[in-house]
């Protein structure tokens, strides 16, 4: 049984125009790789699912409110090979975030395990709840 997946129709059937049309590809494909966010009162957890990737091509940056992920898993094809169907993702991932001033981005902790991508936004101190000692008088 095979899952239909209609933006996967509509992306074949614009390459299939494109080539008939003679028009040439934008170069390598961009996709934005799932992602699961979470909050708790640490912080901010994101979970950037990156299967295949190797975490030397990783790259996590965060300026201006934005937390941005890039990494990139080529296609390594062999001439001695013949390739009946591919569906795994090759290319370049992408992903930006646009994260609240509560959280602060430049405590942005990563570690990679599993081919999943594992982000730490901590709260920015100001936001935290602070407990008030109350005077007795």
């Amino acid at each position: 049984m095979v899952r239909f997946d209609p933006f996967k129709e509509l992306e074949e059937l614009q390459e299939r125009l494109a080539r008939a049309l003679g028009v040439q590809g934008q170069g390598p494909r961009t996709y934005a790789p799932p992602v699961d966010i979470v909050e708790d009162g640490e912080g901010l957890h994101l979970l950037v699912y990156l299967p295949g990737v190797d975490p030397e091509k990783v790259e996590v940056v965060a300026e201006e409110g934005v937390l941005s992920v890039k990494a990139e898993r080529p296609f390594e094809k062999r001439e001695d090979a013949t390739y009946h169907r591919l569906e795994g993702p090759y290319g370049t991932f992408a992903r930006g975030f646009n994260v609240p001033t509560t959280f602060d981005l430049s405590k942005v902790q990563a570690r990679f395990r599993h081919g999943v991508l594992h982000l730490l936004i901590p709260r920015a101190e100001a936001t935290r709840p602070k407990r008030i000692q109350v005077q007795v008088e």
